[in-house]
C-alpha cells in the first residue's frame, strides 16, 4: 500500500492527461469490438437471408467504426507516450535531487553504474508501467466488460464456461505474482552488479593492460555474468511453466465454447451469425483474461522497480537546514569536533577546537593523516561530525540552509572534476550572468588564459571526458578560475596547486592574494612554500590542533611546523 501511495504522488501531477489517455483507449476498445459485430448482420441478413439491400449499410457501419477505432488508437498511443516522457522527467528530476543530497560516504560506497541504472532502467520501467501498462490494463478491462455483456446476452452457458476457466487464470496469477515479483527484483539487483563490473572494467582498461591482468579481469566478469545468467534463466523457467498452464486452460475453454455453441446452432437456439460472433468474442474474452492476467503479472514485476526507486527515496539524505544565513560570515568555530569515516574506523579528528576568523588568509597544514583535508570535507557538509559541532556566526552549520551556505563558499579540490564540454561551459557552470570579461580575468589570475587563447577554438575548445585532454596542472588552474570567478565570501583550496610548478604557483598566489585581500581564503596545503605569508597557520597533528601562528611565530616557537619545513627541505 505504501508503494501505491508513493507512486500516486507522481500520477496525481499528470492525472488529467493520464485520465484522458485511459478514456480514449477504453473507447477505442469498445468501438473496435462493435466493428467486429457487423459480421453477425453480414452472415444472418445478407448471406443467409439474402437481403442484399443491407450490404451498403453494413459496409458503411464497418468503415466508420474501423476508421474511428484506428484514430482513437493513434491518439491514445500518442497520449500514452507523452505521459510516459512526462513521468520520466518528473521522477528523474526528483531522483537526481535525492542522489545529490545523499551522504558522501554512501555515494563513495557504490559504483557510478549503480546510480545510472536507476535512470536508464528502473525509472523507465516505472514510467512505462504507469503511463502505458496501467492504461492498457484498464483498456483490456473495459473490453472484457463489453465482451461479458454480449456473451451473457447471447449464451449464458458459454459465459459460465468462460468465467470458470477465467477463474483458473486468476488463481494462476495470484500464485505466480509474488514469486515473479521477488525474482524480478533479484534479477535486477544482479543486473546492477553486472553493469558495475562492466563500468569498472572499461574504466580500468589502462591498468589491466599495464599489469597484464586480462585473464583475471575476464574471470571476474564471467563469474559476475554467470550469477546474472542464472537469475535470468530461473526467471525464464518460471515464465515458461506459467505459460504452459495458461495455454492449456485456454485451449480447453475454446474447445468447450465450440461444442456448446455448435450444439445450440444445431438445435436452432441461436443463429449462425450470432454463433460466429459469440465464438470470436469468447476467444477474445479468453485473450482479454489472458491480457488481464499478464497485466497483473507485469504489475508484480514492475512494482519491484517501484520498490527499488522508492527505497532510494526513503534512504538517509543530508539535512537541508532551515535557518537563513543573513549578513556576512564573521567566524567559523570548531567545538570539540571528533570524526571517523566509519563506525569502527579510527578518529581522524579528535576533539578539535579551532576558530577561523574571516577576512584573512588561513592555512591548514599538518602531517599526513593529521585530518586537515577532513576539515574541508566537514565545512562542505560532505560529512557530519561524529561528536562536537561546527558553528557559523554562532549557529550550527547543520541548521543553516544548505543552498545559502554553499552560495557563500567555493572549493577547488586536488583532483577537480571537469565536464566533457567546452572550457567556457566548464567555467560558467550554468551561471549565465557571468560576462566574457569575468571569464578572462579569472583565467588570467589562474595563469591559464594565455594557454586557452593559444587553442584553435579558444574558450570554446572541447576538453574531453573529465578534461583528459588537459594536463593535471591545467585542470587545476581551470578549476581555480571556476572557483574565483564568482568572488565567493570563502575560497577553499584543498591541495589545489599540487600539480603546478613552483614558479607558476608563486605567480598565481601573488595574483590570488591581491584579488582576495580582505576576503577569506582557506588553504589546505602539503607544499608549505605556498602558505608562508598566511595571516594565520593552523598545524594539525593526530586529529588535533597542535600549533597556530604566523610563519615567523611558528618557526620561532613551534615544533611540528619546523619539522614539516625541515622534511620539505630534505625532500627538495
Amino acid at each position: 500500500m505504501k508503494t501505491i501511495k508513493w507512486i500516486w504522488n507522481y500520477i496525481y501531477q499528470s492525472r488529467k492527461m493520464i485520465l484522458i489517455s485511459i478514456a480514449v483507449l477504453a473507447l477505442q476498445q469498445w468501438v473496435q469490438l462493435m466493428s467486429q459485430g457487423s459480421q453477425k448482420f453480414f452472415i444472418d441478413d445478407i448471406l443467409v437471408n439474402k437481403n442484399y439491400a443491407k450490404l451498403q449499410w453494413v459496409l458503411l457501419y464497418l468503415t466508420i467504426t474501423s476508421l474511428l477505432a484506428y484514430s482513437l488508437n493513434w491518439i491514445g498511443n500518442y497520449l500514452t507516450r507523452v505521459n510516459q516522457l512526462n513521468l520520466h522527467r518528473l521522477m528523474g528530476t526528483s531522483l537526481m535531487a535525492v542522489i545529490q543530497r545523499k551522504p558522501v560516504a554512501e555515494m563513495q560506497n557504490h559504483r557510478t553504474a549503480k546510480w545510472v541504472q536507476y535512470f536508464t532502467s528502473d525509472i523507465q520501467q516505472v514510467s512505462d508501467f504507469v503511463s502505458r501498462d496501467l492504461a492498457k490494463g484498464i483498456q483490456q478491462f473495459a473490453g472484457t466488460l463489453f465482451l461479458i455483456g454480449v456473451i451473457a446476452w447471447a449464451s449464458p452457458m458459454i459465459l459460465i464456461l468462460v468465467v470458470f476457466f477465467s477463474a483458473v487464470y486468476i488463481g494462476l496469477g495470484r500464485y505466480y505474482g509474488p514469486i515473479m515479483r521477488s525474482q524480478t527484483k533479484e534479477m535486477q539487483d544482479r543486473r546492477g552488479d553486472l553493469l558495475v563490473k562492466i563500468e569498472e572494467g572499461i574504466a580500468s582498461t589502462r591498468e589491466i593492460l599495464a599489469y597484464n591482468r586480462l585473464e583475471w579481469e575476464e574471470k571476474i566478469f564471467r563469474s559476475t555474468f554467470q550469477i546474472f545468467y542464472d537469475k535470468v534463466m530461473q526467471n525464464g523457467k518460471l515464465t515458461n511453466s506459467q505459460l504452459l498452464l495458461s495455454n492449456t486452460v485456454q485451449w480447453m475453454g475454446r474447445l468447450g465454447v465450440l461444442i456448446i455453441g455448435g450444439y445450440e446452432v444445431i438445435q436452432g437456439n441461436t443463429t449462425l451469425g450470432t454463433f460466429v460472433i459469440v465464438y470470436q468474442y469468447s476467444n477474445q474474452l479468453f485473450q482479454s483474461f489472458q491480457n488481464v492476467f499478464n497485466f497483473f503479472m507485469n504489475m508484480s514485476g514492475r512494482l519491484a522497480f517501484v520498490d527499488r526507486v522508492k527505497e532510494l527515496f526513503e534512504q538517509e539524505q543530508v539535512a537541508e537546514g532551515t535557518k537563513n544565513l543573513t549578513g556576512a560570515v564573521r567566524s567559523i568555530r570548531f567545538d570539540q569536533v571528533s570524526f571517523a569515516y566509519s563506525d569502527e574506523g579510527r578518529q581522524v579528528l579528535n576533539q578539535l577546537n579551532m576558530v577561523l576568523e574571516m577576512g584573512s588568509k588561513i592555512a591548514i597544514v599538518g602531517t599526513s593523516g593529521g585530518g586537515k583535508s577532513t576539515v574541508a570535507q566537514l565545512l562542505l557538509r560532505f560529512f557530519e561530525p561524529t561528536q562536537g559541532s561546527i558553528r557559523i556566526n554562532g549557529t550550527l552549520l547543520s541548521d543553516i540552509r544548505m543552498d545559502q551556505w554553499m552560495s557563500r563558499i567555493s572549493v577547488v579540490f586536488q583532483e577537480p572534476f571537469l565536464l566533457p564540454d567546452s572550457i567556457r561551459n566548464n567555467l560558467i557552470l550554468g551561471r549565465e550572468h557571468l560576462s566574457e570579461e569575468d571569464l578572462i580575468e579569472a583565467c588570467r589570475i589562474a595563469q591559464i588564459h594565455d594557454f586557452i587563447e593559444s587553442l584553435d577554438e579558444g574558450y570554446d575548445t572541447i576538453i574531453g571526458e573529465r578534461g583528459y585532454t588537459l594536463s593535471g596542472g591545467q585542470r587545476q588552474r581551470l578549476a581555480i578560475a571556476r572557483a574565483i570567478i564568482s568572488d565567493p565570501d570563502i575560497l577553499l583550496l584543498d591541495e589545489a596547486t599540487s600539480a603546478l610548478d613552483m614558479e607558476t604557483e608563486r605567480i598565481m598566489q601573488e595574483e590570488l592574494d591581491q584579488l582576495r585581500k580582505g576576503r577569506t581564503t582557506i588553504i589546505i596545503a602539503h607544499r608549505l612554500s605556498t602558505i608562508r605569508n598566511a595571516d594565520i597557520i593552523f598545524v594539525m597533528d593526530q586529529g588535533k590542533l597542535a600549533e597556530k601562528g604566523t610563519h615567523e611565530e611558528l618557526m620561532a616557537g613551534g615544533v611540528i611546523y619546523k619539522q614539516l619545513i625541515a622534511s620539505m627541505a630534505e625532500a627538495s
